[in-house]
């Protein structure tokens, strides 16, 4: 199986561990459902992948590292979930990834400086999350692929 396409079925529960067998999969589409739960680290296995779409799920937990082993990945789309944790440095290895959309979760802290390793990156939206940089190179490369970055971030609630 190379397709797996599944998004927008009302699909419930989490996302099978299993699912990182599928090593020839290369489209795994499951955006729009009512997935719950945290992102297997066994997706990190599917080293032939090109598009991962998770978002508009109800995914929460932290984007596991291992999905930087997903070196084929052409688009990561993890937008709208409530993902938490900082963006793992290993995406820096997805010197393939043309789209990363993060947008809409509960991401927080420094931006990994790993991601200047994205050079063929074309699009990328990071907003309504909590995360900075003050890495003024890094704050360049940013603001070339997503002008305002920065400024759609939400503050972080106070205890």
């Amino acid at each position: 199986m190379e397709v797996l396409y599944l998004d927008a079925n009302q699909l419930t529960g989490s996302i099978p561990r299993s699912l990182g067998r599928l090593t020839n999969l290369e489209l795994l589409y499951l955006a729009e459902n009512q997935l719950t739960g945290s992102i297997p680290a066994e997706l990190g296995n599917l080293t032939n992948l090109t598009y991962l779409h998770l978002g508009d799920n109800q995914l929460s937990g932290s984007i596991p590292a291992e999905l930087g082993n997903l070196t084929n990945l052409e688009a990561l789309h993890l937008y709208y979930n409530q993902l938490t944790g900082s963006i793992p440095a290993e995406l820096g290895n997805l010197t393939n990834l043309g789209r990363l959309a993060l947008y809409n979760n509960e991401l927080s802290g420094s931006i990994p400086v790993e991601l200047m390793n994205l050079t063929k990156l074309s699009y990328l939206d990071l907003c309504n999350n909590h995360l900075f940089t003050t890495d003024s190179e890094l704050q360049v490369f940013l603001d070339a692929r997503q002008p305002g970055w920065d400024e759609c971030q939400r503050p972080l609630a106070m205890p």
